[in-house]
């Protein structure tokens, strides 16, 4: 009973999604109503099934081409609205990207909770009075993040981040387990896979 449940809340947590933010795996009504306007954009020839499949990614990626955007597959309100989807707008779809990106950077083969504690680590910066108050420094200050294809599960994280999730509290800081660092001694720390999160 309790392995069902734990495999019922991991499947919620696999359809939760921003409310403007499309991307692989989603599935429904703005969905399908993109792909109608793909298809009549002449992007896409699959079903409109709602389901946003690789074969719907592709077809985003396509029209993103043509519009000057990174290629990336993933629909956000911009694309959406430009597509004439009626999607709600909202404020976490940008920066749900942007920390994705930078997961993809960074956590490579790491789990998700890895991804999970970095993207709330990068919230609790935007927060801290001791960082920059945007997204945009607070990545540059651990290294940027550069153009790439997002996997869901970094989407996923990062938005769970942006909606208040925070696994090891207030982290401000992390280092490798392999390459601790020294000026962080004496910091309340939390150790996961190869990360070392620090208050």
């Amino acid at each position: 009973m309790k392995k069902l449940v734990c495999i019922l809340f991991i499947s919620f947590l696999l359809c939760i999604r921003p409310a403007a933010l499309l991307c692989t795996g989603c599935n429904c009504g703005e969905v399908k109503e993109l792909q109608r306007r793909l298809h009549a954009a002449g992007y896409y020839d699959g079903p409109y099934d709602g389901f946003y499949s690789g074969e719907v990614a592709e077809a985003v990626a396509r029209y993103q081409r043509g519009a000057g955007v990174f290629p990336d597959g993933i629909c956000t309100y911009r694309i959406a609205r430009s597509l004439g989807v009626n999607v709600k707008y909202d404020e976490n779809d940008e920066l749900t990207v942007r920390v994705g990106r930078f997961l993809c950077a960074v956590c490579r083969g790491d789990d998700y909770l890895s991804k999970l504690a970095l993207s709330s680590l990068i919230v609790n910066r935007i927060k801290s009075p001791l960082f920059p108050d945007d997204v945009v420094s607070v990545i540059s200050g651990l290294g940027g993040a550069p153009e790439c294809a997002i996997p869901a599960d970094c989407l996923r994280a990062a938005y769970e981040a942006l909606c208040g999730a925070k696994p090891y509290g207030d982290i401000l800081y992390y280092s490798l387990s392999s390459e601790p660092d020294a000026r962080l001694s004496g910091r309340e720390a939390a150790v996961h896979g190869r990360f070392v999160f620090y208050r």
